[in-house]
């Protein structure tokens, strides 16, 4: 009845594995290291943040108000914390008023906000949207796919 095993039987255990294994799990631990230190220098994944520098530094800065917001619970129920919520914000610029939708997860959106655009003043972004890109998911997915590679050069077969 009882499944446990001990800590050397669990180590016995992981060293039964060939060395293909472990040298594709190190090479998964050195490719996620390299990317880590390359986002923390800003060579990978740093678009957004080098467009809000510029955007900072040529002065194309607006202030916007939130007009109305509104929230969506999620699952589940009744935990604020696991809200959606969604600000309009109105910002004009020479002359011309426009909105802004922002969505927060967990937070509700600041009264006042600074948005920031490159060229076009109608494609506005705020420091809320810099840190969201979906190919961030690839900083997980491609040490497992090296993992994968190395393993299977050096003769694993799953």
């Amino acid at each position: 009845m009882n499944d446990r095993i001990t800590l050397t039987e669990a180590f016995k255990v992981m060293m039964g594995y060939g060395p293909a294994v472990w040298l594709g799990v190190l090479a998964a631990v050195v490719t996620f290291v390299v990317e880590i230190i390359l986002c923390s220098k800003g060579i990978l994944f740093s678009g957004g943040e080098q467009k809000l520098k510029r955007a900072r530094k040529e002065g194309k800065a607006v202030l916007g108000t939130l007009k109305s917001c509104r929230y969506k619970d999620r699952e589940p129920e009744g935990k604020t914390a696991n809200r959606l919520y969604t600000g309009i914000y109105e910002y004009t610029v020479d002359g011309v008023t426009r909105t802004k939708q922002l969505v927060l997860s967990g937070q509700k959106p600041p009264h006042t906000l600074y948005f920031y655009y490159t060229s076009n003043p109608e494609h506005v972004f705020s420091e809320y949207d810099v840190g969201k890109n979906p190919l961030k998911l690839l900083l997980y997915i491609i040490p497992v796919l090296v993992a994968y590679v190395v393993m299977t050069a050096l003769g694993f077969r799953p």
